[in-house]
């Protein structure tokens, strides 16, 4: 059916429920009225949904959550909120995120499972289709803390991981190297995560250089190895203390010397790279305040 027809059938069903009387609408059958305009703007919102126009659903979906608000339906309609996250995500990525958020304040005092997954889906929105690593890092984390609050560590890592990748990316590895090094420790007894101790602990020892704070970034590469002993003497272990010794002396053309060396032997992802490149630059920069 075209949904146009549709959301106009469901906008006069919603005026005939909402015309009446303040007494009629704290009756059944004021309810029933809303809830028959409620699953018309539903109708409507699937139907532009299906035909590929996202901001028209999404605004349907919004209209079937405000009217369920209306009858105090909350569950329903932070539902339909969550619909209309998805119909506006391609077409309005920030009304989407206003949209879900809106479903998650009602999701956090009833479902906290189901909050972490759509703050989770938030930071996903916030990353990767708005550009806003700044608030995606804040949405990883609540959803981490919310997954950590019901029991699923797995979830929640995997959150705080982003998080802690997000810091170093916006320039704050110094809230990276934290996250990383409580993740390692968690895992050391986990059969599936003890195997990524080694990478998490590299990760940290590169933030810790990323600041550029050579006593904590010593302290750190002489303590990792009692938390992982294979991490002591790997070639990771023998490339950060290289890089360190460039950090501590003020030697960028060494730094980049030896990021190149390892790089042609070992695999180094664009995370990393993009890490050491800004690390190398605020080697450079030092340089040059002495001269």
């Amino acid at each position: 059916m075209d949904p146009k027809k549709l959301l106009e059938q469901a906008q006069k069903l919603e005026a005939a429920a909402t015309g009446s009387s303040f007494l009629g609408f704290l009756s059944g059958s004021k309810s029933d009225k809303v809830e028959e305009a409620v699953e018309a703007y539903t109708k409507a919102a699937n139907a532009f949904r299906t035909s590929g126009q996202g901001l028209e659903s999404g605004a349907a979906f919004e209209k079937a959550a405000t009217l369920s608000k209306s009858i105090n339906e909350h569950n329903d309609a932070a539902g339909y909120l969550a619909e209309a996250f998805k119909a506006y995500k391609r077409t309005n990525p920030q009304r989407a995120a206003a949209c879900m958020d809106q479903a998650i304040q009602h999701y956090a005092i009833t479902n906290i499972r189901r909050a972490a997954t759509n703050k989770q889906t938030l930071a996903e929105l916030y990353e990767v289709d708005i550009g806003d690593k700044a608030r995606a890092v804040q949405e990883y984390e609540k959803a981490g803390e919310w997954y950590e609050n019901d029991n699923a560590e797995a979830l929640a890592n995997k959150c705080f991981l982003k998080a802690a990748d997000l810091y170093a990316d916006i320039g704050q590895p110094e809230r990276s190297f934290p996250i990383y090094e409580k993740i390692a420790e968690a895992s050391l007894n986990n059969n599936l995560m003890k195997w990524s101790v080694k990478e998490y602990l590299f990760k940290a020892a590169l933030c810790h250089l990323a600041t550029k704070d050579v006593v904590a970034t010593k302290r750190a590469l002489a303590q990792y190895p009692a938390l992982e002993p294979q991490f002591q003497g790997s070639m990771e272990h023998l490339f950060l203390v290289n890089l360190l010794e460039c950090v501590e002396n003020g030697e960028p053309d060494k730094f980049f010397q030896n990021v190149m060396q390892y790089k042609n032997r070992y695999p180094l992802d664009v995370w990393k790279l993009d890490l050491l490149a800004k690390t190398q630059k605020s080697i450079e920069e030092a340089a040059d305040d002495l001269t």
